[in-house]
């Protein structure tokens, strides 16, 4: 039988959510019947030798070059020569870094089996007009799928482009449930003692993590003397100010800023609750991660896809206002009763898997 070519567009491969799940997604591809390609922009990161094997990696450069007229002429001379070589020549192309205009062009360039992934709830991100000023930069109405990571961003989506609302579907990430059981039981230096922990994975900016909420609730846990402690995962450009305010609330011994890890796992097996204090949140990855090893997850969104819910099942959904959000995770310390579900994951991969054959075999 003779295989299919797909091709994904991406920007790069350092550690970041959007990375880690198309990483996942590579690996959970039948390469007997699919020959895979993956363009770059960036050809570099942390991830690159997760890549399968038998992937084909392509960098396309981008010139960020400061002269508007040369920068033009390049991109289009790169764009004209990527197209002669490519054009209709994939049973399925995929832009999968959602905000990236050349890989959504080149992506419908590829094949007319295109597709467009949607990582974030952008919804809370702009403004309504803000939002349908960021899709029709892409071009949406010109993809043939349109694959959503949480119900909520698809809900939304569909209301406002109804007219496309048959290309939409969820497809909640791909994880590796034994990698991850493997990987928490690596050795780390830290500790947590008899400390309740909570345990923060994310890009420290405050825009949508909102890592400032979660720093004033531990101070107000100390003041209402809860023996806490915070393992905070992760960098970004607010790190800085995180740094400061941590210094002048005197929590230097409650919270660690621990920094980026290429296995967060063992923290996460130490904590006694994954925290995530958003202000908009597509369903992350770390969610499964915390349901893997049995972490009860307490967040300030409720995102979700088919499969997974958090409220009763995996953990809490608390206020964005600050006063509330802290009284709340009080009364969990104080009144926690819940039960974790359990849930196959690996039983809900295979089901993803046949959504996503279904994609790659569609006739256009």
């Amino acid at each position: 039988m003779k295989k299919k070519k797909l091709i994904f567009f991406a920007y790069s491969l350092g550690i970041g959510g959007i990375e880690s799940a198309l990483i996942e997604l590579l690996k959970n591809i039948n390469y007997d019947k699919y020959n895979v390609t993956l363009v770059l922009e960036r050809k570099e990161g942390e991830l690159l030798k997760e890549v399968p094997k038998c992937v084909n990696i392509i960098k396309y450069s981008i010139s960020n070059n400061k002269n508007v007229i040369f920068r033009k002429i390049v991109n289009f001379m790169n764009r004209l020569k990527f197209s002669l070589k490519h054009k209709n020549k994939y049973d399925f192309s995929c832009s999968y870094a959602t905000y990236s205009i050349p890989g959504s062009t080149l992506a419908k360039i590829c094949s007319k089996n295109s597709c467009l992934y949607v990582h974030s709830s952008y919804e809370y991100l702009y403004s309504l007009e803000e939002y349908k000023t960021f899709f029709n930069k892409l071009n949406i109405n010109n993809f043939r799928h349109i694959i959503f990571v949480s119900n909520e961003a698809r809900v939304f989506f569909n209301k406002t482009y109804s007219n496309l609302e048959d290309r939409t579907i969820t497809i909640n990430n791909f994880i590796d449930v034994d990698k991850i059981k493997k990987l928490s039981e690596e050795n780390i230096l830290l500790e947590k003692g008899n400390k309740t922990l909570f345990v923060f994975v994310g890009r420290l900016t405050e825009e949508s993590k909102k890592v400032t909420r979660l720093i004033n609730l531990i101070e107000y846990l100390k003041t209402n003397n809860k023996n806490i402690l915070c393992w905070i995962i992760g960098d970004g450009p607010d790190r800085k100010e995180y740094e400061e305010l941590i210094k002048s609330k005197k929590l230097e011994e409650y919270i660690k800023l621990i920094g980026t890890k290429t296995n967060p796992y063992p923290y996460i097996k130490q904590a006694d609750y994954l925290i995530l204090t958003s202000e908009y949140e597509r369903l992350p990855m770390v969610y499964n991660e915390a349901i893997i090893l049995n972490k009860p997850i307490i967040t300030t969104m409720n995102v979700t896809d088919d499969y997974i819910s958090i409220p009763n099942k995996f953990g809490y959904i608390i206020s964005k206002k600050q006063n509330e959000l802290n009284k709340e995770v009080l009364d969990i310390l104080n009144n926690d009763k819940l039960v974790l579900k359990e849930i196959n994951l690996k039983e809900i991969n295979k089901l993803k898997q046949e959504k996503m054959e279904e994609i790659f075999n569609c006739r256009v």
